[in-house]
């Protein structure tokens, strides 16, 4: 006859199976930033090789670009990513106006402000650079109120081009979204902690400390 788990038995076993479920709690909210912080790398990336990628096909130039980037898409309004290089993301432009969730950043996802996911600006684009030659606006300016930026410049012709950022995740304590007249439509504090997703000019893409860029 199969012999019955004695008293002491199952009470190890319990105690055994508490111990490996706390470690799997504590572990958890470490795996779960880990996580976030990959995923919007990731979508960094994805967005700035489309502005890379948009550059041969123009003539060398730069999608002309609004500072603060949203992940609705709209057809015939330009001055988003999702809608100048839809093309390069593999957008549905079948469709007039939607949101793109698929490029939604899950930390961004979790966001409660701004109420309206569509109106979150989840990236900034370095859209105002200095040099030993004055101010220079790589993505275009905005001369006309409503209307996309124009003047977008050649990539060949971005200063520093192996060392300066092109976008950055948004937050209201990012310094090109903390003087915006839109802050109010990025996340309060950054998502991903002491951190921010960043892609380079270069086409590299990581996370840099908050007190950059």
């Amino acid at each position: 006859m199969p012999r019955a788990f004695t008293i002491v038995e199952l009470l190890v076993v319990i105690a055994i199976m508490s111990v490996l479920a706390g470690l799997a709690v504590t572990a958890m909210p470490g795996l779960m930033e880990r996580a976030a912080r990959v995923d919007v790398v990731a979508k960094t990336r994805t967005m700035g090789q489309a502005v890379l990628q948009y550059v041969p096909d123009h003539a060398g130039k730069l999608p002309p670009l609004f500072p603060g980037q949203v992940l609705e898409y709209e057809a015939g309004r330009g001055g988003r990513i999702v809608t100048e290089c839809a093309a390069y993301l593999g957008i549905n432009q079948a469709e007039g106006k939607y949101l793109v969730t698929s490029l939604m950043p899950r930390a961004y996802a979790r966001q409660t402000i701004p109420a309206n996911p569509a109106q979150m600006r989840v990236w900034v684009v370095n859209s105002t650079m200095t040099n030993k030659d004055g101010i220079t606006y790589p993505f275009g300016s905005v001369t006309t109120p409503g209307q996309p930026p124009t003047g977008n410049m050649t990539l060949a012709a971005v200063p520093h081009i192996t060392s300066q950022w092109m976008i950055s995740t948004a937050d209201q304590e990012q310094p090109n979204v903390a003087a915006a007249s839109w802050k109010a439509n990025a996340p309060p504090k950054p998502p991903l902690g002491n951190v921010r997703a960043v892609f380079r000019f270069d086409g590299s893409a990581g996370l840099v400390n908050i007190s950059q860029p």
